[in-house]
């Protein structure tokens, strides 16, 4: 073989040994574009497959929707599909077991709300507790308010007021949730600065004691703004006052309970979040942390918010997870002090 014919064929080989190498680091490279740094200074590859989240209530209530809406502007942020997956029933304990026995990757999530804190110190702390998940995400805080029937005699938080008191027990009053959930809180928080007494009568979701609302089958609802906003109007509800130190942008004429004369000492409101089971990895509660924080202030998710009358809450897993220590304290002492075992 001629030295002009040999040099040739030793070129050749060099070359395609250089684009080999080049392929090969840009397929590194590529590959890397997928780790996210963990809070510990680790790498995960997480996620690389559908993300599950499970929903405690009903599909078409508040925390339905907000999962929904999260998930979507999270999608093309975490690179996968999110699958919604609605299992109410004993006030979240079938999605708490559900989550419990899940993976331990961060591919199963679920939904938070102070449902949970309540069933944790009441009707379920044999079974489930904060010690059993990982908190990922603080979404949205959302005040309670008193709503009635638009054909209701209470005209005023002062007419219902004075109606218990003459009639003790009598009032049939619903919500979400059992004795001691975030709901069912919230109004013993208003019976007891009012001094009366009602009958609380439980639902699966805002949206069913919204309905039986509107259908009479109870007196008054404990709901949230934007649960019954639609319905106020159209002027088939009316609401009578908010859990809360200040006002609603989006129903002005609403006093406070405080204005409404019943001297609440005590901030309560519904929030909703994202939490997981316990063994997922910091590293990938804080990539799901920060995807989420960046999917609630897309241009899809905050028309959402404006829309539904939500106000934004978001912390990260370690602000949240402080956050649910500090509810579970809180609920416990109202738990006590209203004599629920």
């Amino acid at each position: 073989m001629s030295e002009c014919k040999r040099f040739t064929k030793t070129l050749f080989i060099v070359l395609i040994l250089v684009i080999a190498s080049a392929c090969s680091a840009t397929s590194e490279g590529a590959s890397g574009n997928n780790k996210t740094s963990g809070n510990d200074g680790g790498e995960s590859e997480y996620p690389t497959k559908d993300i599950k989240i499970i929903v405690h209530t009903s599909p078409g209530g508040p925390t339905d929707t907000m999962t929904r809406k999260l998930a979507k502007a999270a999608e093309p942020i975490l690179g996968q599909d999110i699958v919604i997956e609605n299992k109410p029933g004993g006030s979240g304990a079938a999605q708490m077991a559900a989550l419990k026995s899940a993976d331990s990757e961060g591919y199963t999530l679920a939904s938070i709300t102070p449902t949970h804190i309540g069933a944790w110190n009441n009707t379920l702390k044999e079974q489930f507790g904060p010690e059993d998940f990982s908190f990922v995400t603080r979404v949205q805080i959302d005040p309670y308010v008193l709503v009635v029937n638009a054909d209701s005699e209470f005209k005023t938080l002062q007419d219902l007021v004075d109606y218990m008191k003459e009639n003790p027990g009598e009032t049939k009053v619903g919500g979400y949730g059992a004795v001691g959930s975030g709901h069912n809180v919230a109004y013993n928080i208003f019976a007891e600065a009012a001094g009366v007494e009602g009958e609380w009568v439980n639902y699966e979701s805002t949206g069913d004691a919204v309905t039986a609302l509107l259908g009479n089958h109870i007196d008054v609802a404990n709901s949230n703004p934007g649960k019954v906003s639609q319905y106020v109007d159209s002027g088939k509800l009316r609401v009578l006052g908010v859990l809360g130190n200040k006002r609603l942008e989006s129903m002005p004429d609403v006093p406070t309970y405080k204005e409404a004369g019943v001297p609440v000492k005590v901030e309560w409101s519904q929030f909703r979040g994202i939490y997981t089971n316990k063994d997922v990895p910091k590293e990938v509660l804080n990539t799901l942390s920060k995807a989420f924080k960046k999917a609630m202030h897309t241009e899809s998710f905050e028309k959402y918010m404006k829309d539904a009358q939500k106000e934004y809450g978001d912390m990260d897993y370690k602000a949240f997870s402080q956050f649910i220590d500090k509810q579970m304290d809180v609920n416990q002492e109202w738990l006590e002090k209203l004599g629920i075992e």
